[in-house]
């Protein structure tokens, strides 16, 4: 009888750890997922406000941005670019890195003076070099454009070029 006694005892204490392992378990695996789930929200949320900063210069039919606009954001694009260590000349932005690329559409040329309808490719680089961004504000300060394109990446959802057009 005794020896019943003692082994319903070490059954309950084995069926109450068993319980308190499951329980365990449970809690790590509900902890778990809810924070990849809060991890998740937390790099949605940067994205999102990352892309906000360049599609606030989406502009409607008969909106007008100022030079100094389309500046602004190649500034936002040159920071972004410098902060990602994304420098170099070889870089584009062609959405399989964090780096971003500007572009416009017709401007006067601070080389020759003269307007053009050609693409300019890498406006972000003008601002890194402020003799260079001087010329460009001396010649096309009264410019107005809008803003025709803005492309996002569908692996990072992260704007990587965003186009103006002269108007």
């Amino acid at each position: 009888m005794e020896n019943a006694t003692k082994a319903l005892l070490i059954a309950a204490g084995v069926l109450i750890g068993m319980i308190i392992l499951s329980m365990g378990v449970y809690l790590f695996s509900g902890i778990s997922s809810y924070m990849s789930e809060t991890q998740e929200i937390i790099e949605n949320n940067a994205i999102n406000k990352f892309n906000t900063q360049f599609f606030n210069y989406q502009t409607e039919e008969n909106e007008e941005l100022s030079f100094q606009d389309v500046i602004t954001v190649a500034n936002i694009a040159y920071d972004n670019n410098f902060e990602n260590e994304l420098t170099g000349d070889s870089y584009i932005g062609d959405g399989t890195t964090n780096y971003v690329q500007v572009t416009i559409k017709g401007y006067i040329s601070p080389k020759t003076g003269e307007e053009t309808s050609a693409t300019y490719e890498s406006l972000e680089r003008v601002v890194g070099n402020p003799e260079l961004l001087s010329e460009w504000l001396q010649y096309n300060y009264s410019s107005k454009y809008k803003c025709n394109k803005i492309d996002v990446s569908t692996d990072s959802k992260r704007v990587y070029k965003i186009t103006f057009e002269k108007i």
